[in-house]
Parts: structure tokens; sequence; C-alpha cells
């Protein structure tokens, strides 16, 4: 099988041989790595879809290297890996995650409990159960179109933790939530679904953007003069 590369502005074909079905797209960049191209660079860690560390874009489609079988993307006995896209590179496959990880902080993505803990039951529990699987793995934010226009926006993976801890009842910020994903530009977002259709965990990240817009409309929190995603004014 031919594997293009990407590194810096051109790509560098390698040959490798004896792939198998369970072949995933790591184990193919570990072999260049070992055999053919020692100063080959990729991150990888865990090896099993836990870490997130892995996400690279693969013939056009962004997946885990450690959870995707290289034929089952593979085009004409080929492969393309690139990095992930809206992120610098470092070098060849690994990107700098700083500003991604920036905006995190800036959504407040993380639990901060109330005084009083309440008994959460099942049917409660399901409502943020899939957001829980986030792994921070940036391919929503890798796929998201809607930093063309707006610099500002928090991404995806923002509003996939702002969602998360707003439906917990034992978080102490609650609709503060809502304010948080207005000052992270939400309204920029261009329900395109790619975040939705790309992760990796099945999180309904674009259903999720559209429940915290919908409330924040309702209770005036987000105010319905606003963009409504695509770059446009529509005066309602």
């Amino acid at each position: 099988m031919l594997v293009k590369i990407k590194r810096e502005n051109s790509f560098v074909d390698f040959k490798v041989d004896n792939i198998e079905k369970r072949t995933t797209i790591l184990e193919v960049l570990e072999y260049i790595k070992n055999y053919l191209d020692s100063s080959l660079s990729y991150r990888a860690q865990c090896r099993s879809s836990i870490c997130g560390t892995c996400g690279v874009k693969v013939n056009g489609k962004t997946v885990l290297a450690c959870k995707t079988k290289a034929l089952d993307l593979a085009q004409n006995d080929e492969l393309t890996i690139e990095p992930l896209d809206n992120m610098p590179v470092i070098k060849d496959l690994v990107v700098d995650h700083e500003e991604f990880l920036s905006k995190l902080k800036k959504a407040k993505s993380w639990f901060v409990p109330k005084e009083n803990f309440e008994k959460v039951y099942p049917e409660e529990l399901k409502t943020f159960e899939k957001e829980t699987d986030c792994i921070l793995c940036g391919i929503c934010y890798s796929v998201c179109p809607a930093f063309q226009n707006d610099k500002n926006f928090g991404g995806p993976i923002n509003f996939v933790k702002i969602f998360r801890f707003w439906k917990d009842k034992n978080d102490a910020l609650q609709e503060e939530r809502i304010l948080i994903a207005k000052e992270n530009n939400i309204t920029s977002c261009v329900h395109c679904k790619y975040c939705t259709f790309s992760c990796p965990k099945e999180i309904p990240v674009e259903s999720d953007i559209m429940q915290i817009e919908f409330f924040g409309k309702q209770k005036g929190i987000i105010q319905s003069q606003d963009s409504f995603g695509f770059g446009f004014n529509f005066g309602f």
C-alpha cells in the first residue's frame, strides 16, 4: 500500500506491505517510524480510543488513528494522512492544542459542585450521558467551518462541555452556563453537523448546541436578533 503523509508543505510517499484487515492507521504510522523513517512525528498514547491524542485526517476523513482500520479508508490501495485542521502544525502530524485548550478554559469546562448534592436518577443521567464520553480529541474542533468567519467562536467541544454541566442539577453554575455559551459566540455555529458526523464517541454535538441556543433565546440570555449562525442577521 502507498501511504502519503503530509510533512510541511508537501507529501512524502512510503510503501507499506503486509497490511491486514485488523491493521490500524496508528500501526501503519508505527511501522513507518520504526522501519522507514524514524524522524516521522505523530501523537499516540492509550491505543484504545480514550486519550484522544491520535487524531489525524485520512483520505479526507478525520479519525482517531488507533481506532480506525487502514483498509476501511484506503482508496485504490492508497492512504493520504494529514494533520488536523484549524490548529497550527508543530511538525508532521503533530498540531498545537494551545488555542483549543485556552478556549476550553474560557468555557469553564469543568464541574462546579453545589454545596448540597442531590441524588441523580438514571433517567436524569441519560440527558447528559453521551457528553460525558468526550475525550477532548479535538476532532470536532478541527472540522468546524465556523472559525472561517469568527476566530473567537468557542468551538463545538466547548458547547458539549457547557451542555454536559448545564444538564447536571448538581452543577452550581446552572443558567450561567448559557451566558458562558453566549460569551463563546454560540450563534456563530453554522449548524453543518460536521462535528456530530465526525465525533468518534458519537456525541450529538450539533443537537447540544441547538438546545442551548433555544433555551437561551427563551430565557432572553441569547438575543433572538443575534446572528443565526450563517453570518447574516435575519432580524427576528
